[in-house]
């Protein structure tokens, strides 16, 4: 669909009527659909919009030559409140993955009139269109009777219903059902604490749940939402993401022997708060599969990193897993899975899924020599929550003051009130370190390395300049999330920690598409937007540095990290704390400290390591 159509739209996307009276008219004129009987339609298209409508038919008309009921799901999902976006996770799911997850869950089941199935975050009812769509192709029903009998809908926004109602009805006309009123299973409520057995006398479970569920964080959850977390297990570790509760809904309003098909984030195979759901797995034992896209991009306009689960209510020993692309499951490519037994998956740290060979190198990896997280302290960088204020490139110095530039205005600084700082995210060689240092203004007195922040008055009277400046922006200071329970003084930072830092390190990105770990020996330089593996011996770090620039470490990121796009994987602690690293004599020592070559490295430690990559 045409770009500025969406932007067209867009600007409505908080009258919602108005939208779908756009949409629904468009599509009718398109598509020759006259003299409509339905009752819900009809109702839609009454009122003194004319001008409106024939605007929209003008841009279509003048940017595209058909409206497809594919281009009305994607409006659909496109057009809802701005707020609602973070809030309830509504997202365009591409037609591709509705029709693999219907071939691999419903398409699976014996298809009769009796037949259920469920979307519990249905948003704007693209799977539920799609399952609709199948069983008419599959039965002899009406979709009357479809629509009454086997398909059941649920989603937390009322709008988002009424727009389940207009595209299904909608999909009814098209094919010729036009009749003044259809009788459909959906609801609005929060599927949290959505009860379907209060709703259905007798009510057995759904053969089938397919969807797309909500991809909402925990501090974008309201207050009500977050407490109903807790009344799922899965939900009880960290902070947990709301797709992650309904894994277990799903299973728990399944039949058994019945299927469910998500797409869905990729990250709950490592994920912290992903802790419980995987134990819960692991202990149901279900027949599940995950078609893994790794860092592909699926969602237009949206980095998330996905994966289809598709889980059967059925005994099973192990999972199966495949790394696929978009591509393959356009065209229909057939997977190379892979079987893993439940046994040797670890819930707690997170699920290794891969081949044999792979399994066997990196659980050799782990337990070579001692775990970098148990050698050496791993720190986060200091956290200001408002670093461009705090943070700054000098443009010229003198013997007093640093002469800064924000917001396009000049200011100067105390020297005696700076520390140097660098980004490890933007560094890559020793030799960048002095280039990309900059400065810090940093509201502490330090004693015995522990720094405590400074009374205000001493602020003002010892540094009037720099006090001046933070004054001047004091609101936006205020602005900062801090913790409330505590009292702060306006002008420290943000976080506390890593101000207390010290010592020798090996500095490093949050994510990178090489391994990129650079040294350091001046012992006072803060970082931020990076971390630090700290060491008391320059000689020992330095070694270290060589073995995590090395294919084994790289070989380790690869299998066990989390994948972002154009290859970058995280580098977070939590993602290298496991690597081993491996016992060296003193002449192996000596030799990775004067070996530059790469490969000679590399092929050293794969030998020590005794790894086949």
């Amino acid at each position: 669909m045409n770009k500025q159509i969406k932007e067209y739209l867009k600007n409505y996307s908080n009258d919602l009527n108005i939208v779908n009276k756009l949409i629904v008219s468009a599509y009718l004129e398109f598509n020759n659909l006259k003299a409509i009987k339905n009752k819900h339609i009809l109702e839609l298209l009454s009122g003194n919009d004319k001008k409106e409508i024939d605007n929209f038919l003008k841009l279509i008309y003048n940017h595209s030559e058909i409206f497809s009921f594919e281009d009305v799901i994607n409006l659909f999902e496109i057009t809802i409140p701005s707020s609602d976006i973070v809030v309830n996770g509504a997202i365009y799911t591409p037609k591709y993955i509705r029709d693999y997850i219907i071939n691999n869950s419903v398409n699976k089941l014996d298809i009769n009139e009796r037949i259920k199935i469920a979307d519990i975050a249905c948003g704007s009812g693209a799977f539920l269109y799609t399952v609709a769509k199948y069983l008419k192709e599959k039965t002899k029903s009406s979709l009357f009777d479809i629509y009454k009998k086997n398909i059941f809908g649920l989603d937390i926004a009322e709008y988002a219903i009424e727009r389940t109602k207009i595209l299904l009805t909608l999909y009814a006309i098209t094919l010729g059902e036009d009749i003044e009123q259809f009788e459909f299973n959906l609801f609005s409520g929060n599927a949290l604490s959505f009860d379907w057995n209060e709703k259905y006398i007798g009510f057995n479970g759904f053969d089938s749940i397919v969807g797309n569920p909500p991809y909402v964080r925990t501090k974008n959850l309201d207050n009500g939402s977050k407490s109903l977390l807790k009344n799922w297990k899965v939900a009880n570790s960290g902070n947990p993401d709301l797709y992650i509760p309904f894994f277990e809904i799903g299973i728990k309003y399944l039949k058994e022997n019945g299927y469910l098909g998500y797409i869905t984030i990729n990250t709950f195979k490592k994920s912290v708060n992903a802790r419980e759901l995987r134990k819960f797995l692991n202990k149901e034992s279900l027949k599940l599969s995950i078609l893994d896209f790794g860092s592909y991009q699926i969602f237009d306009n949206k980095m998330t990193y996905t994966c289809i689960v598709l889980i059967q209510k059925n005994i099973s020993e192990y999972i199966t897993y495949a790394k696929i692309s978009p591509d393959s499951i356009k065209f229909s490519r057939k997977f190379n899975f892979t079987e893993i037994d439940y046994n040797i998956l670890d819930d707690h740290k997170g699920w290794l899924l891969a081949d044999e060979n792979i399994f066997k190198n990196i659980n050799i990896i782990e337990n070579t020599g001692i775990p970098l997280g148990r050698k050496n302290l791993i720190k986060n960088g200091i956290a200001t929550l408002q670093n461009s204020l705090y943070i700054f490139k000098p443009y010229k110095e003198d013997k007093k003051y640093f002469y800064m530039e924000y917001n396009n205005e000049e200011y100067k600084i105390e020297r005696a009130i700076c520390r140097d700082i660098i980004k490890p995210n933007k560094l890559k060689t020793s030799e960048e370190i002095e280039k990309l240092t900059e400065k810090i203004i940093f509201p502490y007195n330090v004693k015995n390395r522990f720094a405590s922040v400074i009374d205000e008055s001493f602020l003002e009277s010892t540094y009037p300049y720099t006090y001046k400046y933070l004054l001047k922006h004091k609101d936006l200071l205020l602005q900062r999330d801090k913790n409330k329970d505590k009292k702060y003084k306006w002008f420290e930072f943000g976080r506390s920690q890593s101000i207390n830092d010290y010592g020798k390190k090996l500095l490093f990105p949050y994510m990178s598409n090489k391994p990129y770990f650079v040294y350091t020996n001046d012992e006072n330089l803060m970082f931020y937007a990076g971390y630090a593996i700290y060491g008391e011996s320059e000689i020992e770090l330095k070694i270290i540095e060589k073995i995590l620039k090395s294919k084994v470490f790289w070989y380790y990121i690869e299998h066990t990290s989390k994948p972002y796009s154009s290859k970058y994987f995280a580098l977070a602690k939590n993602y290298v704390k496991d690597f081993g690293i491996c016992e060296l004599t003193d002449d192996e020592k000596v030799f990775l400290l004067k070996q530059n070559s790469k490969d000679k490295i590399d092929n050293f430690l794969i030998s020590k390591y005794g790894i086949l990559i």
